[in-house]
């Protein structure tokens, strides 16, 4: 299991960051980039903090993170507000965090492949000192 978890959603024109540390079980919910609230992430449950939009009138919310139950799992994090609830997606801390971009084969024609194989086996029988012509 990753070290560390980030979750970020905007919300309202507001930032909500939750950072959850795994080994030392420990959940922190950033509003605009300030910590709120704090909370030991229990072993086996689902931790909860309670949080507040700074609009006028107050906003109050929920953040619940659910425990991952396979060891390279994410645990799933969600915001609850107004009786609506919304799935904060999970977001790198670092760049060598994030999923390798795969590389798009090209693409081939058969006359690609072959010509490619010629040209493989002509430098194959070369290196042997074959001309390829004997049989």
């Amino acid at each position: 299991m990753a070290p560390h978890h980030r979750y970020h959603l905007d919300q309202d024109g507001h930032s909500i960051t939750v950072l959850c540390d795994v080994r030392r079980r420990l959940t922190e919910l950033l509003v605009d980039g300030k910590t709120v609230a704090s909370v030991r992430t229990p072993r086996h449950a689902a931790a909860f903090l309670r949080g507040e939009l700074p609009t006028d009138p107050p906003q109050p919310f929920l953040i619940r993170v659910g425990h991952a139950d396979e060891p390279d799992d994410v645990p799933l994090c969600a915001l609850e507000t107004d009786g609506l609830r919304y799935l904060m997606p999970s977001v790198p801390l670092t760049r060598r965090q994030e999923w390798p971009a795969e590389r798009t084969p090209p693409a081939r024609t058969p006359g690609e492949l072959l010509t490619r194989w010629r040209i493989r086996w002509r430098n194959r029988m070369r290196r042997t000192g074959r001309t390829g012509q004997e049989h």
